[in-house]
């Protein structure tokens, strides 16, 4: 099935299921941070794997993602990317002041980031499992630190041509009912027969 096919409905559908999982995603931290957190999903688009780099302008802008395969029902990989100037965030609110870094993205950082990033993948596989009513099995997640072009490709190692187009769920995430958003985008990479699958699935097919 071809992704640049794709009609309005389908998107919607999409869409449906990622503001389902940003809801999970949101009450979720909020249980972890102990703060008030919303996530808002602004957009949902298909992309061509070499328009990846087109979501970071800056393409050495330092960002941290966290790399997810799934098995089951359906097979792909999930990628949660961040700006690393935007994390703290996230991990303020959990690291203590004595382990937080200066400008530098350390070691307890990570394991805390890596946490919570593992807790919105998980949101959005299990709004997708539970809406299709399929068995969905996360791996253990892999964080990667490198500039925007070096991690955005490690999200298609081993792509084939026919597999070049994946979903782009954007993500705003926002802490205590703040104006300052931190961006994340999500990337979906289900592989060919598994996207047949999930749209037979939507009754789409």
């Amino acid at each position: 099935m071809d992704l640049r096919k794709l009609n309005e409905r389908q998107l919607d559908s999409i869409k449906e299921i990622a503001n389902i999982g940003s809801g999970h995603a949101a009450t979720a931290l909020s249980q972890l941070t102990k703060r008030k957190v919303m996530v808002n999903v602004p957009e949902v688009k298909v992309l061509k794997v070499e328009e990846l780099p087109s979501l970071f302008p800056e393409p050495e802008e330092v960002v941290v993602g966290i790399l997810i395969n799934f098995l089951g029902d359906i097979t792909g990989r999930v990628l949660l990317v961040f700006p690393e100037k935007e994390t703290s965030l996230l991990t303020d609110s959990l690291v203590s002041d004595e382990a937080k870094s200066n400008g530098i993205f350390n070691e307890y950082e990570q394991s805390y980031f890596k946490e919570i990033a593992n807790i919105v993948i998980g949101a959005y596989l299990t709004a997708l499992a539970n809406f299709l009513g399929f068995l969905i099995l996360p791996s253990v997640p892999a964080l990667v630190i490198d500039n925007a072009l070096a991690v955005l490709s490690s999200a298609h190692l081993d792509f084939s041509k026919e597999k070049d187009l994946l979903f782009c769920v954007e993500s705003l995430f926002y802490f205590d009912e703040g104006a300052t958003a931190l961006h994340g985008y999500l990337l979906l990479l289900p592989d060919p027969g598994s996207l047949e699958v999930i749209f037979k699935g939507f009754n789409l097919l």
